[in-house]
């Protein structure tokens, strides 16, 4: 899954991404009450942890995430930020619960890696039809997305990786 991830990625960005070692996850993150993970102190996590040397990092778990104010989410970014996190917990059922082929799970962990590391590079939530950085707040909502961006999202991608290609990574 990761590879299939990081390939997509690399398609769409267009230069390589490399894949790191898995990393644990800091119990600070786990909201007992709630019995998930708060997905900004994971992105404040890789943030300070792992992003030096690297232009981004995106985390990806198969642990529930949510924020204080919405019950979950299937990933999280900053925008302009340096990291993102994918949450895979949901993505392999239906709506209705059921399980999903392997096809159909694969492209929404890609939906989700995309958009988000869409907003590290300040690419804002799209009204274009089926784009992929229109935001999704159910699974029905991420099976119609496109897993690609539309040609203005692209093209705002495309000018931001241009950029961030020429700082200096720290």
């Amino acid at each position: 899954m990761v590879r299939v991830v990081s390939d997509s990625l690399q398609g769409v960005l267009r230069f390589p991404v490399d894949v790191g070692a898995a990393v644990p996850i800091p119990q600070t993150a786990f909201i007992d009450s709630r019995k998930q993970y708060d997905s900004m102190t994971l992105i404040r996590h890789l943030a300070e942890n792992y992003c030096s040397g690297h232009l981004k990092v995106l985390g990806v778990t198969n642990k529930d995430l949510c924020t204080p104010i919405l019950t979950y989410v299937f990933g999280e970014a900053y925008m302009g930020g340096r990291s993102a996190v994918v949450s895979c917990h949901r993505l392999y059922r239906g709506p209705e619960g059921d399980p999903v082929s392997t096809d159909l799970f694969l492209n929404r962990v890609v939906k989700v890696a995309l958009h988000e590391i869409g907003h590290t590079f300040n690419v804002p939530h799209c009204q274009t039809g089926r784009c992929v950085m229109r935001a999704s707040n159910s699974i029905k909502e991420l099976d119609e997305k496109l897993n690609y961006l539309c040609d203005y999202c692209e093209l705002f991608l495309f000018e931001a990786v241009t950029e961030a290609m020429k700082r200096p990574k720290d």
